[in-house]
């Protein structure tokens, strides 16, 4: 095994709990293979800790332990998996939910993997060659960690993949996978590119959405692509809603969305356009709401513009609160790991042309996506909720 000297303040960084390695955490240029487990030396030549190669943005490699005896292989995947579903056994026992983080990464112990439970199949997402190197192994241990798993698809995110996506065990999931959230249904594709058709980090907000806020109210989703957050407004009692995306699909997978909870689509909108000649569209028309979801990518291009929600939330808080009602409500959300909590909550804010709403709820990670201390970059997720007050 190969070792490498660490910079005093990495290793500080490394023995509280920081996974990704950079290369400008080494004394010298690491080099090695993807997949190939190195030491970590520290300023008193001591090797404190081990971590396997692998190129995923900005990160060279990830912390595996803190001792020295452990190592990449069968028993220990077996071992970490298993402490992974004993934190997760309440979701097995919720029949109102079949959908979930089953392994969360450097949360759980194991950076650039991560595999999330969908009614029984698994979807498990490769973020660098060197973990995927690993995978008949990983493969193997979950299994016999879940036996009743159907099957399991894996996603191949990093750039050298030869193939976007492929079966790694059991039976392949129906093209139109139903699952349920909170006792909705939701109509998931597994087998179509990296997006399923609903993002499990999201499960809080939406079940936030769908018991405090919408009853009673006229509801805009905006970048809705399936029509997730529609849908559980729909069922929490909406009046309306109004679903906003690009996407050419928009409109079939949010009216497949609503068929699978038996609701008409007559009071659901669906509207395949741009975000911002959406909201251009609304007051010619003389449209308002009183709630408005925002929840962007972190990176889109059309043939018109580029959003970069670093660079844009605040327009896109600018356009939306002349269609918001007064006493109406601004759910806020972004899955930028490099937007800090307090860059967004500023971004917002300054989209507010005042200070006239007021933050009444935050949202992080859910219980099945643990993220380990002192990783900003782990907990990406920032959802804020306000309330529009006078004057605004």
């Amino acid at each position: 095994m190969k070792k490498y000297g660490v910079k005093k303040k990495s290793q500080e960084q490394i023995k509280a709990g920081h996974c990704l390695l950079k290369a400008e955490d080494f004394l010298e240029e690491v080099k090695g293979q993807p997949g190939e487990v190195i030491g970590l030396v520290d300023h008193q030549n001591h090797c404190f800790a081990k971590a396997y190669l692998g190129a995923q943005n900005k990160g060279i490699g990830w912390v595996i332990s803190l001792k020295n005896e452990e190592d990449l292989n069968a028993a220990w995947f077996y071992q970490l998996f298993l402490k992974a579903r004993e934190k997760r056994q309440a979701f097995f026992s919720n029949p109102l939910t079949n959908a979930w983080r089953a392994f969360n990464g450097e949360g759980d112990g194991l950076g650039g993997v991560t595999m999330d439970w969908y009614n029984g199949y698994v979807v498990t997402q490769w973020y660098s060659q060197g973990i995927y190197r690993y995978r008949q192994q990983i493969v193997a241990a979950f299994q016999k960690v879940y036996p009743e798993m159907r099957g399991m698809v894996g996603k191949n995110r990093f750039q050298s993949a030869k193939i976007p996506h492929e079966q790694l065990i059991g039976e392949p999931p129906e093209e139109s996978l139903f699952i349920r959230e909170n006792g909705i249904n939701y109509c998931c594709h597994l087998n179509q590119g990296w997006m399923t058709g609903i993002f499990l980090d999201q499960r809080q907000v939406r079940f936030y959405l769908m018991t405090e806020l919408a009853a009673g109210k006229r509801v805009l989703n905006t970048f809705s692509y399936t029509g997730a957050f529609s849908v559980a407004a729909a069922v929490g009692g909406a009046l309306s809603t109004c679903s906003v995306d690009l996407a050419n699909r928009t409109r079939e997978l949010t009216a497949e969305q609503f068929a699978a909870n038996g609701i008409r689509s007559e009071d659901h909108a669906v509207y395949v356009m741009d975000v911002f000649d959406f909201y251009r569209y609304a007051k010619r028309h003389h449209l308002t709401y009183d709630l408005i979801v925002m929840d962007p990518p972190s990176f889109s291009r059309n043939k018109k513009k580029i959003f970069r929600v670093k660079e844009d939330y605040q327009a896109l808080v600018e356009g939306a609160l002349p269609l918001l009602n007064e006493g109406g409500h601004l759910i806020c959300s972004t899955n930028a790991a490099n937007f800090s909590l307090k860059a967004f909550r500023q971004a917002i804010l300054q989209g507010s042309q005042g200070n006239h709403l007021q933050e009444i709820k935050h949202f992080g990670l859910g219980e099945d996506f643990p993220t380990p201390a002192h990783s900003p970059e782990s907990q990406y997720l920032k959802v804020l909720v306000f309330q529009k007050n006078k004057g605004c």
